[in-house]
């Protein structure tokens, strides 16, 4: 079954890219347990995805996205503003690099094209 785009349908996907450095890590364990908290609150305050991307095996490195969903760019694009300032603020990593992609999905995006 095809499901018709309504008329006033718009989808979008945002996708925050984090460059993020742990500097009091000693170990896989200790980064694991900061992107954990990074992980939770994200998720918890913002029900944003959130997954390690790059650096799995680095110590003291991690690249995270996160990832929101919505019909509206400058909303999504202001949520993850949001949690931006949020990961910065988190005491033990430090954001090192970011970039923020907002792609639109099905009928938008060939109109855009």
């Amino acid at each position: 079954m095809r499901v018709l785009p309504a008329p006033d349908e718009a989808i979008w996907v945002g996708v925050l890219r984090c460059l993020v450095r742990v500097p009091g890590a000693r170990s896989l364990k200790d980064r694991r347990h900061v992107v954990h908290s990074l992980r939770d609150r994200v998720q918890s305050r913002h029900h944003a995805s959130f997954a390690e991307v790059g650096y799995l095996d680095a110590v003291d490195r991690v690249v995270v996205a996160i990832a929101v969903v919505g019909n509206d760019s400058r909303v999504l694009q202001s949520r993850l503003d949001s949690i931006f300032s949020e990961l910065e603020r988190h005491a033990e990593a430090v954001v090192e690099d970011r970039v923020l992609e907002l792609v639109p999905m099905g009928e938008l995006a060939g109109r855009m094209g």
